[in-house]
């Protein structure tokens, strides 16, 4: 399977995921996968399970309205079932249904006709800790042109590697802002805490917090959070914040036990400004200037995500 033309495809799609804008990123990736599976029209979309509900949605020389008229006919769209039930596997349109079969149903009369979409193969990658889904579906209009297995197969292999160059370019080009500091995990959600996209870090964290949660909508605590006004939230073993990114929200956390990537002379310094020590107590301690100190504490509260000396002294002691 790993031939020269799948190498290369996974080589641009590197290269496409540190170095296009976000709003670039599927359609360079589109024309790339064109060479190596042949295509008229395709869809991609990311969405919630339990709800079936999808946003971010791409489509590749497809009308908008191809999305109102699905939501009229998802549920009955055996395909759609038998991805959700078989994650991670790539299915051909005619895995579920005859070709006279189809012919008749209300979902190719309705839907597939309309669009010209006699040809589907598509794949659904689910993320059971955050409840996410991914689907792309790939079409071609002429009836006569099938997809092989061969096809199928490559299309199975490389829509994870996809998702995952995917999300990547959107925290890095989408948000546009450097992580503060290496503790840092990241995650994108809307205003009602439905994740959108999140680093695997970010749902450890969480996990690690409320072992009992499972996606796609964030901790209520967390949700509540997001629907006031505040920067930052301080939990038992994690810091949030937050950003607004056009409509969405960026929501960075790490441990609040994130002293161990303070270096030796910070955790000093920490420690003793917590305790209550001034800049010149702490200066003379240390036989340091009270400059050096200071920037130093500036250090210390940007890796900490800590605005004052209460705050400090719970990141330095969280229990």
């Amino acid at each position: 399977m790993l031939n020269r033309k799948i190498q290369c495809f996974i080589t641009k799609l590197i290269h496409t995921g540190h170095s296009t804008p976000a709003k670039k990123f599927k359609s360079a990736v589109m024309e790339n996968l064109k060479s190596l599976i042949p295509f008229d029209m395709a869809l991609w979309a990311s969405g919630h399970e339990k709800e079936l509900e999808v946003h971010n949605t791409y489509l590749y020389n497809l009308p908008e309205i191809l999305m109102e008229s699905w939501e009229q006919i998802k549920h009955q769209d055996k395909l759609l079932a038998g991805l959700i039930a078989n994650p991670g596997k790539t299915f051909d349109v005619y895995d579920f249904y005859s070709r006279y079969e189809r012919k008749n149903l209300d979902t190719y009369q309705q839907h597939s006709k309309l669009f010209g979409i006699e040809h589907a193969i598509s794949t659904a990658v689910s993320n059971p800790n955050s409840g996410l889904l991914e689907i792309m579906s790939l079409y071609r209009r002429d009836p006569e042109k099938k997809f092989s297995r061969d096809e199928q197969m490559v299309k199975q292999f490389i829509f994870p590697l996809m998702i995952a160059a995917w999300h990547s370019n959107q925290i890095q080009h989408l948000v546009n802002l450097p992580r503060p500091s290496v503790t840092d995990s990241l995650a994108l959600c809307d205003i009602k805490a439905w994740i959108r996209h999140a680093d695997p870090d970010f749902i450890g964290l969480i996990k690690g917090q409320w072992p009992k949660w499972s996606g796609p909508v964030l901790p209520k605590p967390i949700a509540a959070w997001l629907a006031g006004k505040e920067k930052k939230i301080l939990k038992k073993k994690i810091v949030f914040s937050r950003r607004k990114i056009n409509d969405l929200i960026l929501v960075q956390a790490h441990p609040r036990g994130s002293i161990v990537f303070l270096t030796k002379r910070e955790e000093q310094v920490a420690g003793s400004f917590a305790a209550g020590l001034t800049y010149k107590e702490i200066a003379n301690e240390l036989e340091l200037s009270p400059n050096t100190i200071r920037s130093h504490i500036e250090s210390i509260y940007k890796k900490l995500a800590v605005s004052n000396k209460v705050e400090l002294l719970q990141a330095i002691n969280p229990y």
